[in-house]
């Protein structure tokens, strides 16, 4: 298991290429001060710790001094780079199913835990980022190639352009820059809970020309067998993942849990002993976790922590609160 999150070496690649390319700076002396091994660029499938990568991505956006600098990265982008979610990207049938894939193994990319999933809104599909359980914070510039990045995706495989109606960003407008809504092509807004990119059903549901169902399915084993490898509680990591989107319906009872994993409760207990933890132990760091994140930031009333870390009323949520951390919420809050 790699303790320290990863992400995969292709991304500092295209940090190389790109200062090459549009800044004419050679990016070596930036490799070697990272203490990034460039060999790894030609090895599919390798990876760099996060914290190198942080480094990387600030030292580059200093040098350069372009507060588009990120967005410049996620041109460069290709289907290769990243790796096996690249290819089962280009052979999925269509936008909707490539980004399921995404959400299912965004692990390829990074491990610093953020989470994705996608929910149906009537006629319109949101694609979510949530980064509640983040072990670490990217820079900016990464979040910004990450954006231009999936445009350029679905570029590759969609014949009509397909671009969101919408994007919400969890960052400041104050903070920001450059501008959005030219950059991604939509309107964008600003100091959102979770990153929620809204797009058309009909643009996700359009038949995608380079579908191969038989090359989908066999990248979806490699992805599988490649997230396992990168860390041995695969199963606990999609638990948290299904905790984390059901936490606000208050529907996190192990049975509902197995059942949206496609697992019976027997199968999913006896993958987790096998992993060393259990139900019951994932859901209260997850809980407290989340809790903590969202009392620290100061948004949201104690009532309205609750009841989205899944208590149906404030006092059972500030009992296990105390017991989580010794500290009431307020006491906790004031500490922060």
């Amino acid at each position: 298991m790699l303790n320290e999150p990863t992400t995969i070496a292709s991304v500092a690649r295209l940090i190389g290429v790109t200062l090459r390319t549009d800044y004419d700076i050679d990016p070596e002396p930036l490799f070697a001060a990272a203490n990034i091994d460039t060999t790894k660029f030609h090895r599919p499938g390798s990876r760099i710790l996060q914290s190198k990568m942080n480094t990387l991505w600030r030292r580059a956006y200093e040098l350069t001094g372009d507060d588009e600098f990120g967005v410049k990265v996620g041109l460069h982008v290709a289907p290769g780079d990243f790796f096996v979610l690249g290819h089962a990207w280009l052979a999925s049938d269509t936008l909707l199913d490539a980004m399921q894939r995404l959400c299912r193994f965004i692990n390829v990319l990074s491990t610093i835990g953020n989470q994705m999933y996608i929910r149906k809104q009537g006629d319109i599909y949101e694609l979510v980022e949530t980064g509640a359980i983040r072990k670490v914070d990217p820079q900016q510039v990464a979040k910004d190639a990450g954006h231009i990045a999936l445009l350029r995706m679905c570029d590759f495989v969609s014949e009509e352009k397909v671009r969101p109606l919408s994007v919400a960003l969890p960052q400041s407008r104050a903070s920001s820059p450059i501008d959005y809504d030219r950059i991604l092509e939509c309107p964008v807004s600003f100091d959102a809970q979770e990153e929620i990119w809204t797009f058309a059903s009909l643009d996700l549901h359009a038949p995608l020309t380079g579908a191969v169902p038989e090359v989908a399915d066999a990248t979806d084993r490699i992805a599988e067998n490649y997230v396992a490898s990168l860390d041995d509680g695969a199963v606990a990591h999609e638990v948290r993942q299904m905790i984390v989107q059901l936490l606000p319906s208050g529907h996190v009872d192990q049975d509902t849990v197995a059942t949206k994993l496609h697992r019976s409760r027997s199968t999913l207990q006896r993958q987790l002993g096998t992993e060393g933890t259990s139900y019951r132990s994932i859901l209260e760091s997850t809980r407290q976790a989340l809790a903590e994140k969202y009392l620290q930031g100061g948004e949201h009333s104690q009532a309205q922590v609750a009841f989205m870390v899944g208590f149906s009323d404030q006092s059972n949520f500030a009992r296990a609160f105390k017991r989580w951390t010794g500290m009431s919420p307020g006491e906790f809050q004031k500490a922060a």
